[in-house]
């Protein structure tokens, strides 16, 4: 709400406050979509993907994978033999479900994974979050269109900062 201009508080998730319920709203939302954003090296997985439910409807895939409930973005695919990353293809069944197409089984998905323990978040996410939460839900909490776009710019500013930050992070 601060990046709102806004000056209550929000003391819990629960508070029976209609700001705080409009912000619950677009939380799970902007938490995804800003993890989805970068390789947020604190949200970095890897899975090994061992049993392909069935063969490839793609042509050019032999294998497909169920895709992990967790997974926010594919970001590879490793051939365990060599350790190389591989082509891979994203797909939907006739039954709805995400799968993973490649030429590799067993192999191992390296993923942006869904975190919903907001410990784990590191300060620069927690930031980006912030303003991309500010951005999505100015409208509705102040009806401030330049509110919007101010929070808009400021969390792509704060986002190409941190995707510099992360990656000289995560080379150690």
């Amino acid at each position: 709400l601060q990046n709102l201009g806004v000056s209550a508080n929000i003391q819990n998730n629960n508070q029976n406050d209609v700001r705080a319920n409009l912000l619950n709203n677009y939380y799970e939302m902007a938490r995804d979509t800003v993890l989805e954003m970068h390789e947020w090296s604190f949200a970095s997985a890897f899975r090994t993907l061992s049993t392909a439910i069935n063969d490839s409807q793609d042509p050019n895939f032999q294998f497909a994978f169920t895709y992990p409930n967790d997974c926010i973005a594919p970001r590879a695919i490793i051939n365990p033999d060599d350790k190389k990353e591989k082509k891979f293809g994203l797909s939907i069944n006739d039954n709805g479900e995400k799968l993973i197409l490649t030429n590799f089984n067993p192999c191992v998905l390296r993923y942006t994974k869904r975190i919903e323990n907001e410990t784990l978040f590191t300060a620069t996410f927690a930031n980006c979050l912030a303003f991309y939460l500010a951005y999505v839900s100015a409208q509705a909490v102040t009806g401030s269109a330049n509110k919007k776009n101010t929070n808009f710019q400021d969390f792509q500013i704060l986002l190409r900062k941190a995707v510099v930050s992360d990656a000289t992070d995560s080379r150690y």
